[in-house]
């Protein structure tokens, strides 16, 4: 037995998810800190966190200045690097080493590709139905200091969005599609379904809970309260696509092909292409929110059926 294999022998799934944690808090920590440290020497800038105050309060005026802009995106890089896809490849080292913990080995099929990204397509008028719902509910006033703290951090987050969604060259949307799509697609399937599933799995027994709980977590970590339950339930398709298709690559694309269809849209209308703005809050047809729904079962049920031919033992 190796000795990578021995640290996570026997090891209570809660002990395995804190290690997890710990070193995703300290990856984030050393990578953030480098990302400080080297926006001086690559766009001259000194106060970065002045930047990112200024992003908030006046992003008209950082968009202006491209350095500060692509400053920032060199941090929200290596934050994910950092918070996600060390911890996750150094965990499935530990957890499994030599062999294919994270699943990414196993047979691919293209059938089950494609009708993952076709679920994500039709799921979209559901997902944003439930953003508005989100958006409209509100704490106990015991909580309004708590609440205008969350909103406020939520307008600040929304401002920075659409300050990174500028994209006036076609090297800018290269850029954003590494940074909003490709990035967080395999840093976050290999750390959410890939590391936390699995091991929730290991502890819970029952795969539902598993990819339930695993979808809070994620939707937690971003942090932010109105757009909870339309992550939370973006993390349990996920989760889903995960655990039938028996390969992490299928949530992986359809996650990539969701964040980078959302960046071409806003890139397209920007420069006029199409009139729709995937910025703007506008309200979906009733009849569209559940022909929506109604597909996105039946594709699921299909999905489901389809992966079950391949006889895979998760």
């Amino acid at each position: 037995m190796t000795r990578g294999r021995f640290l996570m022998d026997g090891m209570h799934p809660l002990i395995q998810l804190l290690y997890l944690t710990v070193m995703s808090i300290t990856f984030l920590s050393l990578f953030t800190l480098l990302g400080m440290y080297l926006v001086k020497p690559l766009f001259g800038i000194t106060t970065i966190d002045l930047v990112t105050q200024n992003a908030i309060t006046n992003p008209d005026a950082v968009a202006l200045n491209k350095n500060q802009v692509n400053a920032l995106k060199f941090l929200q890089f290596m934050s994910s690097i950092g918070a996600f896809l060390i911890p996750a490849i150094l965990f499935a080292v530990m957890k499994f080493p030599g062999g294919d913990f994270l699943r990414l080995n196993t047979r691919l099929r293209l059938s089950l590709v494609l009708l993952a990204i076709v679920i994500f397509s039709i799921v979209a008028p559901f997902i944003s139905f439930t953003y508005e719902m989100n958006q409209e509910l509100n704490l106990p006033a015991t909580f309004n200091d708590v609440e205008k703290m969350m909103r406020e951090a939520e307008d600040a987050a929304q401002k920075l969005t659409q300050l990174f969604l500028k994209m006036p060259l076609p090297t800018d949307l290269a850029i954003n599609l590494i940074l909003i799509a490709l990035l967080p697609a395999i840093s976050e399937e290999l750390l959410f379904r890939g590391c936390i599933q699995q091991v929730m799995k290991e502890w819970w027994k029952n795969i539902h809970v598993a990819i339930w709980v695993t979808a809070v977590v994620f939707s937690f970590i971003h942090f932010e309260f109105y757009g909870f339950l339309p992550r939370l339930l973006l993390g349990a398709l996920l989760g889903y696509l995960f655990y039938w298709s028996g390969n992490l690559w299928v949530p992986i694309i359809a996650h990539a092909l969701n964040n980078g269809g959302q960046v071409v849209l806003a890139y397209l209308h920007e420069h006029g292409f199409i009139q729709f703005n995937i910025m703007a809050d506008e309200p979906l047809p009733a009849y569209i929110i559940l022909i929506s729904t109604l597909l996105s079962i039946i594709l699921l049920y299909s999905f489901k059926r389809l992966s079950d031919q391949r006889k895979f033992i998760y």
